[in-house]
């Protein structure tokens, strides 16, 4: 039977089937993964979650879940690193006058808040402070790629304006400091400790321009 279908292999058989597009099979498992992990964190907290339950709510092999990510510090630097990395910050750069260059800076403060009081930041926030005394690298590694990052940003927009005299800032990184805190307000505490809810564009735009210009009116000062 098999040599009758290989005289004929060339005439009746069909080609190969391409493979279908998409994304490869282990990539859909590491996303499963991802996405099991993210959800048991939130849920359970990172104490009470084990590699274990991470593959079965998955739907994989533990040696699956272990063959994607080591440990879990890194099975949770990675969920930070899918949760943060849908966002990137806009570019921070000075304008052609001062009003201009308040104007972007009003912009990216709009920005950065709606993005830091997103439900799932908040959770994913207060579950690394949860962790860090167990894990203070990745601590130190998530301070370094989420706040410290917007803070340099912020300084370096605000160093570019001094040296435009435009503003006169005499620590340009205390006061990017100063005006992420105020931009944030208290709605961070507040949705940690679940008496409110992430607060609407139009309260974000209101108190980022009123904390952006009464910063303003202080740094404008001349001596």
């Amino acid at each position: 039977m098999s040599t009758k279908y290989s005289k004929h292999k060339s005439v009746t058989s069909s080609p190969p089937a391409r493979r279908q597009r998409g994304r490869p099979r282990d990539l859909e498992k590491r996303e499963a993964i991802l996405e099991a992990a993210r959800g048991l964190f939130h849920e359970r907290g990172l104490a009470a979650t084990t590699m274990e339950s991470v593959a079965e709510r998955a739907g994989v092999s533990k040696m699956t879940v272990y063959a994607n990510f080591s440990d879990k510090p890194a099975l949770l630097a990675a969920v930070f690193g899918r949760t943060t990395g849908s966002f990137h910050l806009p570019d921070l750069e000075h304008g052609e006058d001062l009003a201009s260059s308040i104007a972007h800076l009003e912009a990216f403060g709009v920005q950065l808040v709606a993005f830091l009081t997103r439900p799932e930041i908040i959770r994913s926030a207060k579950m690394m402070v949860e962790s860090a005394d167990d894990y203070p690298e990745l601590a130190a590694a998530f301070f370094a790629a989420g706040p410290a990052a917007m803070l340099a940003k912020v300084s370096r927009f605000l160093r570019s304006l001094v040296e435009h005299d435009m503003l006169t800032i005499e620590d340009p990184e205390l006061a990017a400091e100063q005006l992420i805190a105020a931009w944030l307000g208290l709605s961070q505490l507040r949705q940690n400790l679940g008496i409110a809810g992430p607060p609407s564009m139009r309260a974000i735009s209101k108190r980022v321009v009123f904390a952006t210009r009464t910063m303003l009116r202080a740094w404008s000062r001349t001596e």
